[in-house]
């Protein structure tokens, strides 16, 4: 499957005024827009659409009616993307400047031009509680040097985002040779679940589990590509002897506001560092891969970001 991870650059006449939770706005907005943009019979709903396996909308929104052949949603389709909001946890963001990343995966690397031209009319009307107008400045390849990729100040792709794959991930690996130690830094809230519940404690057998099924259920739904190929048994099976050292974690309250389900809600995880040694070269294509899928629940709001050092 291949990813790619882009950045939008937002520029506002005024100063750029979002919440603390950005990643949930930015998304909700831009749902509203795509959906106003692609929806050809805007008073029914998705799952009574004769169009919802042809359309972008339920493609990167409503994945659970798109891939559904029948009466019944799918259950367990992830979206494919991720907004990364700037996470300086300010309400106000100093300057008029935003510089917003976009990750997208497998097929959905197609639907950029979706975003582009959202984030282009969103500009026009307004972003936030205040409304802040902006302008699509530029968009840039982030694992291309943040080469532009756009025409001018517009929107316009002109050329498709460098992408990842497995194999890139397990290069990086190998290059990194031999590793005993890592810290893992949780930027974002981190939502698990064991069990059906939402943990408050978080190991280093959880969130390889968390990486792996993440980027299985991206495959499945956004990729033509084999993803059943790798053998995991042993992998797993070695992710249980792999102590989490030290843990300087603490659960961190977010809230947002959901206009589907009217009322607002809890969305909090476990933030900080997790250190871990032992046999880790194993694991390092997986640990090296989160980094770019982020894990857990919510993702698409910027949520189970993590970054990687290795010793």
């Amino acid at each position: 499957m291949q990813i790619c991870r882009v950045e939008l650059r937002l520029v506002g006449k005024t100063t750029l005024e979002l919440p603390e939770f950005a990643g949930s706005t930015i998304r909700g907005a831009f749902g509203n827009i795509l959906r106003e943009t692609i929806c050809v019979q805007p008073n029914k709903k998705c799952q009574s659409c004769m169009l919802r396996n042809h359309c972008a909308y339920t493609y990167l929104f409503e994945g659970r009616w798109h891939f559904s052949s029948g009466n019944q949603s799918q259950s367990g389709v992830p979206q494919p993307f991720v907004f990364e909001p700037p996470t300086n946890g300010q309400t106000r963001l100093q300057g008029n400047e935003i510089q917003l990343g976009l990750l997208l995966y497998g097929d959905a690397i197609n639907y950029l031009p979706y975003f582009t031209y959202c984030f282009e009319r969103l500009g026009q009307w307004g972003l936030g509680r205040n409304r802040s107008r902006y302008e699509l400045d530029s968009v840039r390849d982030v694992f291309n040097d943040y080469t532009p990729i756009t025409k001018g100040n517009t929107g316009e792709i002109i050329k498709r985002p460098q992408t990842k794959t497995w194999e890139d991930y397990q290069s990086m690996a190998v290059e990194m040779g031999a590793v005993t130690r890592c810290q893992i830094e949780m930027l974002t809230p981190l939502r698990v679940k064991q069990g059906g519940q939402l943990q408050n404690q978080v190991n280093f057998d959880l969130l390889i589990r968390a990486i792996i099924r993440r980027w299985h259920l991206l495959c499945k739904y956004y990729s033509f590509e084999e993803y059943k190929n790798i053998e995991l048994t042993e992998l797993l099976n070695l992710a249980r002897t792999i102590p989490s050292g030290t843990l300087n974690l603490q659960w961190e309250e977010r809230e947002r506001y959901s206009r589907r389900q009217g009322q607002r809600m809890m969305m909090g995880g476990m933030v900080g560092i997790m250190e871990c040694g032992g046999e880790l070269e194993p694991f390092l294509p997986w640990l090296l891969l989160g980094q770019d899928l982020h894990v857990g629940k919510n993702t698409s709001f910027g949520l189970g970001k993590y970054i990687v050092k290795c010793k």
